[in-house]
């Protein structure tokens, strides 16, 4: 019979931890390095698509951003990252930026949750690849030169809980994909050139508590899937060409504290419910 030694079981004992914890660290090691190369991958194609933009904009834009190089977007002026480094807010409000979103490559900022480029010089169209950014919780382009239509494909943003296109020069009608934002809370197109009726698909916003219509030249009657958005607290109509009667069933939305129908072509009694509401024109 053959004895082993408690010192020898011990010493293998020993041996087989140390190995499998060179193993096991080597493991996590390797992994550390691949996340790591990853980011760095991700930051400069990310950096990329944000310099390639910059050098579309107008010299004195170029200039305010001159913090932008390299290959780190988490240190660009209005950038911020998320906890993994990953750019998520984009905030160049109220920098005078000139120049279009043409060149911007939306495509390779897929993890932005907010995009604020409110009263700047922005012109052109806004482009349909914007539906790239599936992630995005927050779309402010007020207050810019943008003209053409609204694309249909911003109903693919359905992570949207606000979306704010006001003060602009857009024109087309409001595309019924609109209908597709069940996230959305606030939606303001107002003060631009829109045409053409107001899609009944905004019915299906149902946690809709801002909608901004107003200052355009939409035209037809106020649809009455309107009266399905039972959070909505402020309705602005106002300066239009709305025609027909106003639903009586708009003084069932309880949460309603602001309704502004002013200078339309409406016709009809106003709901009794909504007394404070001022006579259409």
């Amino acid at each position: 019979m053959s004895h082993h030694s408690p010192l020898g079981a011990f010493l293998f004992f020993s041996l087989f931890l140390v190995d499998t914890a060179l193993f096991y660290g080597a493991g996590v090691s390797a992994s550390s390095a691949s996340s790591f190369t990853v980011k760095a991958i991700e930051n400069k194609d990310e950096a990329e698509a944000l310099l390639n933009w910059k050098s579309a904009l107008d010299n004195h834009s170029q200039s305010l951003l001159s913090s932008w190089h390299g290959n780190s977007p988490c240190g660009f002026t209005g950038v911020s990252c998320n906890d993994y480094g990953v750019v998520a807010h984009l905030n160049l409000s109220h920098l005078g930026l000139r120049g279009t979103l043409d060149g911007f490559d939306f495509s390779r900022l897929t993890n932005v949750v907010s995009l604020e480029l409110a009263n700047n010089l922005i012109y052109g169209s806004i482009p349909s690849s914007v539906g790239n950014l599936s992630k995005l919780n927050s779309l402010d382009l007020c207050g810019n030169e943008l003209y053409g239509d609204i694309p249909p494909s911003i109903g693919m943003l359905e992570s949207l809980r606000s979306l704010s296109l006001c003060a602009n020069n857009l024109s087309g009608h409001i595309p019924r994909e609109i209908g597709r934002l069940n996230s959305l809370l606030k939606l303001d197109f107002s003060i631009n050139a829109l045409t053409g009726s107001i899609p009944a698909s905004i019915g299906k916003l149902s946690d809709l508590i801002y909608l901004y219509l107003w200052k355009n030249q939409l035209s037809g009657s106020i649809p009455q899937e309107i009266c399905n958005l039972r959070s909505l607290k402020f309705l602005s109509l106002g300066r239009n060409r709305l025609s027909g009667s106003i639903p009586l069933e708009i003084g069932r939305l309880v949460p309603l504290e602001r309704l502004d129908l002013s200078d339309n072509d409406l016709i009809g009694p106003i709901p009794l419910s909504l007394p404070e509401l001022e006579q259409p024109t």
